[in-house]
């Protein structure tokens, strides 16, 4: 798309909305990517939730003060056991060896579509037209839930109430991230990637469920540099930020249709 309108409006501005599939379910991305992180999640996601919320800090994207929530924190008569968080410690050696391949699997998965943006991203730069260019950069919702307490090899069963057996998804431990497979982590790794929030996706009433990193960049337009903004920010806040940039107004009336006002929030 990019080249193409090089080619035959190169003065013309453009916008381009690039959704890939990542990193929602299925799971899928090359092997070499997935092997590059044998072995990384072998602590399991109690661990990597300790590991993660103490890296944060040292990088100063969390308070120094932030602590880390507890699971499974729902009383009974309002939790969803097919959200239930099991203890890392109280699984199977075959369960742990399965559950972190799908970790490995979902690392790999991030990686590879990290790749693919800094494709953009390079292609941008080798024409000139990064330095005027703002790119935001940013996910959707927290992590996904719907692998249930025991991972899938098919994120259907947990549609269709169907659950999952460990002897079926073992035979598929060395074809996950292909397509023989419609995988998906479960909540414990869901938990770990939204710390130190609480819960993950449908949940939008926790922070994990629906807080995400976002990374804004515009060479021409903003002198900062790989700095952290710790004030509110909400996804609402986009397109008002977007049409002030470009010196536009949101229109009062599109198509016959009155619209609702739009402005960005201080």
């Amino acid at each position: 798309m990019l080249r193409n309108k090089n080619a035959t409006n190169p003065s013309k501005p453009w916008y381009m909305w690039w959704c890939p599939g990542a990193n929602h379910a299925p799971h899928h991305a090359p092997k070499e990517y997935i092997d590059k992180y044998k072995g990384k999640f072998d602590d399991g996601y109690d661990a990597y939730r300790e590991w993660v919320v103490k890296k944060m800090i040292e990088k100063g994207i969390l308070p120094k003060n932030t602590e880390l929530t507890k699971l499974n924190f729902l009383p009974e008569s309002v939790a969803n056991p097919a959200d239930y968080v099991r203890p890392w410690n109280e699984l199977s050696a075959d369960e742990k060896k399965l559950f972190s391949r799908m970790a490995e699997v979902y690392a790999g998965f991030s990686e590879y579509t990290d790749a693919q943006v800094g494709r953009i991203i390079d292609y941008l730069e080798e024409t000139g037209q990064l330095e005027n260019t703002i790119v935001i950069y940013a996910a959707d919702n927290g992590a996904s839930g719907e692998g249930s307490p025991n991972g899938s090899v098919n994120e259907n069963k947990f549609f269709n109430g169907y659950p999952d057996e460990l002897a079926e998804n073992l035979k598929y431990m060395n074809v996950l991230g292909g397509p023989d497979t419609y995988n998906h982590y479960p909540t414990g790794w869901a938990a770990a990637f939204s710390a130190p929030f609480k819960m993950f996706k449908r949940y939008a009433e926790y922070a994990g469920g629906t807080n995400d990193p976002l990374v804004i960049s515009w060479p021409k337009g903003i002198k900062a540099k790989g700095e952290l903004r710790h004030q509110y920010h909400h996804a609402v806040d986009i397109v008002p930020t977007i049409l002030e940039l470009c010196g536009l107004q949101m229109p009062d009336v599109y198509r016959g249709v009155k619209q609702y006002p739009c402005r960005a929030y201080p």
